[in-house]
C-alpha cells in the first residue's frame, strides 16, 4: 500500500486533513478501495476513497452516472417520497475535490474519487441466513423503485459491452482459436480444456436463448448491473439493507438481469473463491427467501416477463463463467487476481454453481409457482438434456 500517495490524494479533497487509519476493503474485483478514518476540521469521520479501473470507457461517464442516480435517489429521500418502510435507505454520494472542485482527482494517470461512508453498516460475500436472503430481496426491489422514474437516457454504458452474452461468447470463441495452449502446464491445460468442452455444451443452446429474448418487448428500467452480494450493506443493528453501493455499472436493462445476477450471487452460499469447490451448489431455499423479499416492495410496471427469470439466471451464470475463462485466456486484464490461475478457478466455480442450479431447474420452478411466477415448461425440460 502506498501510504505517502494515499495521505496525499487526501488533502487533495480535504484541507487540514489528518489521516488516522487507512483499510483495505479486499472483495472487489475492479477498483482499488479503501476506507479513510481521518480527522478533518477537527472533527473525526470516515469516507470511502477508490481509484477507478481502466476497464471503464472514461472516469467521466463513471462520475455522471454514479452522480446522476445518487442525487436522484437523494432528493427523493429529502422529500420523503421513498416510504417503503421505516427503515434508512441511503446514498454513497460523491465527495467533491477541494483542490479541482471536480469529484475526480488525477494522479500519475490514475483517478481517484471519495464517497461519503454510510455509518453502522456492513457487508459480506456469504449469505448468513434466510432472513438476510429476503432483507436482500427487499433491498434490491427499494434500487428498483427509487430509480424507476429516472430518465433511463440520460445514463451512458460504462463498460462497453457490458452484460451483452453474445458479445462474450464471441470473444470466447475468438479465444479458444488463437490461444496457445501448449504454453500451459499440463494440469492447467487439462482444467482449462475441460471447461471449455463443458461450456460447448452450454453454448447454442444459450444462442438459441439469446434469439428468443431478441423477440420479447422486454421493457428496459435502470439497473444496477453488479448486484452481487458484497455490494448490499446492511444496518449493523437489525441486518436490514440500507444502501446498495458500487454504482460504476449502472445502465439501462431488463430488471431480470438483477434479479438473475443477485440470485446468482446469493444462491452460491459457499461464496464465488471457497476453499473447497466440490462444496458450491445452488441453494434454491435463499433464491424464495429473496423472491418473496423483492416482491414484498410494490412495483406498479408490469412489462417485466418475470416468467423468464429461469432463463435469465441461466444466462447470467453462463456469462460470468465465459467472462472469468475469457479474462484468464486473455493474461487476466480485466478482473483483479492474487495468483495467475484465480480467473479459472472463479470460472470453474460459476461452472459448477452453472450444474447444480440445471440439475434443480424444475424443483426451482414449482416453488416460482408457489410464489406467483410462471416459467416456460419447454427450457426446463430442454436446458437439462444438456448436462
Amino acid at each position: 500500500m502506498d501510504y505517502e500517495k494515499i495521505y496525499s490524494i487526501v488533502n487533495k479533497f480535504f484541507y487540514n486533513s489528518k489521516v488516522l487509519k487507512i483499510d483495505l476493503i479486499d472483495s472487489g474485483l475492479i477498483n482499488k478501495t479503501y476506507i479513510i478514518e481521518h480527522l478533518s476540521d477537527g472533527r473525526k469521520s470516515k469516507f470511502i476513497l477508490q481509484c477507478l479501473s481502466n476497464i471503464f470507457e472514461s472516469h467521466e461517464i463513471v462520475i455522471n452516472n454514479h452522480k446522476l442516480i445518487t442525487d436522484h435517489i437523494k432528493r427523493k429521500i429529502n422529500k420523503n417520497c421513498l416510504k417503503f418502510d421505516y427503515h434508512r435507505w441511503e446514498v454513497p454520494s460523491l465527495i467533491r475535490c477541494n483542490s479541482n472542485n471536480l469529484f475526480v482527482f488525477s494522479l500519475d494517470s490514475e483517478f481517484w474519487r471519495a464517497m461519503e461512508y454510510i455509518n453502522d453498516s456492513f457487508s459480506f460475500d456469504i449469505l448468513e441466513d434466510e432472513f438476510m436472503a429476503y432483507q436482500t430481496g427487499v433491498g434490491l426491489a427499494k434500487f428498483h423503485l427509487s430509480c424507476s422514474d429516472l430518465d433511463t437516457k440520460k445514463l451512458k454504458k460504462s463498460i462497453k459491452y457490458f452484460h451483452n452474452t453474445k458479445h462474450y461468447i464471441d470473444e470466447f470463441i475468438l479465444n479458444c482459436k488463437d490461444y496457445n495452449f501448449m504454453k500451459l502446464e499440463n494440469k492447467v491445460k487439462k482444467r482449462v480444456q475441460n471447461l471449455i468442452f463443458s461450456l460447448s455444451n452450454h453454448i447454442e443452446y444459450v444462442k438459441f436463448i439469446l434469439g428468443l429474448l431478441n423477440k420479447k418487448s422486454i421493457e428496459h428500467s435502470v439497473i444496477h448491473g453488479d448486484p452481487k452480494l458484497s455490494n448490499f450493506l446492511f444496518d449493523i443493528k437489525n441486518k436490514y439493507v440500507v444502501s446498495l453501493i458500487d454504482l460504476d455499472t449502472v445502465s439501462s436493462g431488463p430488471l431480470l438481469t438483477d434479479l438473475a445476477d443477485c440470485i446468482r450471487s446469493i444462491c452460491n452460499i459457499e461464496g464465488e473463491e471457497p476453499d473447497n469447490i466440490e462444496n458450491v451448489y445452488f441453494d434454491i431455499n435463499c433464491c424464495k427467501y429473496f423472491l418473496n423479499g423483492y416482491f414484498s416492495i410494490e412495483n406498479k410496471n408490469s412489462n417485466y416477463y418475470f416468467e423468464l427469470l429461469l432463463e435469465f439466471i441461466y444466462l447470467i451464470i453462463v456469462e460470468l463463467t465465459i467472462r472469468f475463462l475469457n479474462d484468464f485466456l486473455q493474461s487476466n486484464r480485466y478482473f483483479k487476481i492474487k495468483y495467475q490461475t484465480h480467473n479459472l478457478y472463479r470460472a470453474e466455480v460459476q461452472y459448477r454453481l452453472l450444474s447444480s442450479y440445471v440439475t434443480q431447474i424444475a424443483t426451482l420452478s414449482n416453488s416460482l409457482h408457489e410464489i406467483g411466477i410462471s416459467s416456460n415448461s419447454t427450457f426446463v425440460s430442454d436446458v437439462q438434456k444438456i448436462v
